[in-house]
């Protein structure tokens, strides 16, 4: 039974990227999406 709960421990161990790797996917959205719309001076048809 012990070996079960290590099984455990260990599977959730490896699943705690997930939440890092959304959090980190979403910041980038955001930068890239500020960088288009502010920085840059916004989406224009041509130049």
């Amino acid at each position: 039974m012990s070996k079960e709960k290590q099984s455990k421990k260990d599977s959730s161990a490896r699943v705690s990227w997930g939440p890092k790797l959304f959090l980190t996917v979403t910041g980038g959205v955001l930068l890239f999406f500020w960088w288009l719309l502010i920085y840059s001076g916004g989406v224009v048809l041509h130049h």
